[in-house]
């Protein structure tokens, strides 16, 4: 590649990482001030889950709708709106008095967090060329588990120096931070960008190309086009089965490091971070590594191979974890587990751009509802796991989901999409 493209593209990720950076940071700040807001309420286990299960609700509810939104509008438009939303209902949750109070806060956060995904994977395929998309999303993603890694000292110190309700207040003001820098120096399209060469916009539209029929007309695809691809909810059940396993580590690990593996408080906070450190580099490395796979397979083998491989390795990892002799082995077995999981991720969300980039948007939305049915499903049943069967059938039951997520991606057609009126010539 020349060196006069430029890489402006690239600033552009970086802006969506610090985002998912920042959305994760005050997502998890719940899960930290939890233990405190349980004895300032007075509230059961019970009610502590539903109140967390409340954000999933909202999350999920806005996703397919933020994509067709941000196909339609730009994504940086819904994500900043999206940004300004959730900040208010993160600012405003010390305030929720009663639980239908705090659940009712939880769900209208979830619902501005959840425009934001999708959002993100319109900017992306306006801006990155297929043969980059996914290195340019496990750049992207890398945020998540910075953000989470990220938010555990530093809520803990906030909430040991002035309380609970600080912790709420204070991230509050990280995403309009966002959003200021954002509207200064982001784009919805690289044709927008003021600075951009017109070297690099030719390098990133020559790969997206659009979708010309067998008489060379563009091929506008429609909802229904989309949503009866087969192809299209066999990519999103699988990512379910990942997200189930990633949102029970996410959830799970600090009572399983705890109450099942019999560390101290204050030691299962350092090592709940290790599978997040690890995740880190596994991000962007399986982003790039489908990208090369792509190159060299096709997208259809190409985008699905390291997510195959590592929905695999983490089930077996995950199972060798529950095995292993001694704590700190159990960690670095979970560590690796976690770590091939998120492998999968750069694979997983170049997909439909390759399905088809006008209407990437609305097909992220589909994959993210059913990863975020996995964040609903798999804090319930694996308690429901642990209380009857304990924390090694738990794992097992993780393990085996993530495996056959990978069963399920092998029937999937990583190929730009058919129109209804065009599939049986």
């Amino acid at each position: 590649m020349s060196p006069n493209i430029g890489n402006k593209r690239w600033k552009i990720v970086f802006l969506l990482t610090v985002c998912y950076m920042v959305l994760y940071m005050d997502r998890s700040c719940m899960s930290m001030a939890g233990p405190s807001m349980m004895k300032y309420f007075n509230w059961t286990a019970t009610q502590f889950g539903l109140v967390s299960t409340a954000f999933f609700i909202g999350y999920a509810c806005t996703q397919i709708l933020g994509g067709w939104l941000a196909d339609h509008f730009g994504g940086g438009k819904i994500v900043m709106f999206g940004a300004i939303w959730w900040s208010v209902f993160v600012f405003i949750t010390p305030f929720g008095a009663t639980l239908g109070l705090m659940i009712a806060i939880r769900i209208f956060m979830g619902m501005g967090e959840g425009v934001s995904l999708p959002a993100m994977s319109t900017i992306i395929a306006q801006w990155i060329p297929k043969k980059e998309s996914g290195l340019a999303w496990g750049l992207s993603i890398m945020g998540v588990s910075i953000g989470i890694a990220l938010a555990m000292p530093i809520s803990a110190w906030i909430i040991n120096v002035w309380g609970w309700e600080m912790v709420f207040h204070s991230f509050a003001f990280l995403a309009p931070i966002w959003v200021i820098i954002w509207w200064k120096l982001g784009k919805n399209k690289p044709e927008d960008h003021p600075t951009i060469t017109k070297e690099e916009i030719r390098y990133i539209r020559s790969d997206q190309g659009v979708q010309l029929d067998e008489s060379g007309q563009v091929v506008n695809l429609t909802s229904k086009d989309i949503f009866s691809t087969p192809s299209v909810w066999t990519g999103a059940i699988s990512f379910f089965c990942t997200n189930y396993l990633f949102y029970l580590f996410m959830t799970w690990l600090p009572t399983y490091f705890v109450k099942g593996r019999g560390f101290e408080m204050g030691t299962s906070a350092i090592y709940t971070m290790m599978p997040y450190i690890v995740a880190t580099f596994t991000y962007p490395l399986g982003g790039w590594l489908a990208d090369k796979a792509a190159k060299k397979f096709g997208h259809n083998m190409g985008r699905k191979l390291f997510p195959l491989l590592g929905m695999i390795g983490a089930g077996i990892l995950l199972v060798l974890g529950s095995q292993a002799p001694t704590p700190v082995a159990a960690v670095a077995f979970i560590s690796a587990s976690n770590g091939l999981l998120c492998l999968t991720m750069g694979g997983y969300y170049s997909m439909p751009i390759v399905f088809s980039p006008k209407n990437a948007g609305k097909i992220t939305g589909l994959y993210a509802t059913c990863a975020t049915i996995g964040g609903i499903v798999a804090p319930l049943l694996t308690g429901i796991v642990v209380d009857n069967y304990g924390y090694n059938y738990a794992l097992y039951l993780g393990a085996g989901i993530s495996i056959l997520g990978a069963v399920i991606l092998l029937t999937s057609q990583v190929k730009p999409i058919i129109p209804i009126a065009e599939r049986n010539r």
